[in-house]
């Protein structure tokens, strides 16, 4: 009776061993799923908060925006998109509009931006753009200005200064505005 005594308080404890590992392995593999699903949601979507004011009136200062990081991967840029753009000379990223593809060219004229000839018909920007010599976009970037179109608002690739975008620089594009909620407003097909 002694030696059967002594072995149920050992099978107790194996029951315990095993439920206590069998519970560290599922926490373990729960935290291993929970990792993984943050580094994938982390690297295709993402909030950005707005600084300044070069997108006004599509974004303002201070505005969150949703930015789908996986779309870079998924389409190519188009006229009209929203773009976050690394800056790597200045350390920063930057929120502006595509207006011009690589092979493009782009001019302005009476605050007009037109693009192979072609007026873009835009419905969000302010003020008026400043007349802009004929460029053509080079292979492989874009041409991209802030929806802010008074004289010295927006740094874009109206200024020799700032040039053309990579498109390998793009961090995504933004689809809407969360803080307020608005969609972001494309100009009509050119």
């Amino acid at each position: 009776m002694n030696a059967s005594k002594v072995e149920e308080p050992k099978t107790l404890d194996d029951k315990n061993a095993k439920t206590f590992s069998q519970s560290l392995i599922e926490w373990m593999k729960f935290f291993l799923i929970l990792s993984v699903l943050l580094v994938i949601l982390l690297n295709t979507v993402g909030l950005t908060k707005v600084r300044g004011f070069s997108m006004y009136p599509t974004l303002n200062d201070g505005d969150i925006v949703f930015v789908n990081k996986l779309a870079r991967f998924t389409h190519d840029p188009e006229l009209g998109d929203v773009a976050i753009m690394k800056l790597k000379e200045e350390g920063f990223d930057v929120v502006k509009r595509i207006i011009g593809l690589p092979g493009d060219t782009v001019f302005i004229k009476n605050g007009i931006i037109y693009v192979n000839n072609q007026p873009v018909p835009e419905i969000s920007t302010n003020g008026t753009s400043e007349d802009m010599e004929k460029i053509k976009v080079p292979k492989n970037n874009l041409f991209v200005v802030g929806d802010n179109r008074e004289p010295g608002i927006s740094f874009d690739s109206r200024s020799k200064d700032f040039g053309f975008i990579p498109i390998e620089d793009i961090k995504g594009y933004v689809l809407i505005s969360i803080l307020p909620i608005h969609k972001i407003a494309k100009p009509l097909k050119v």
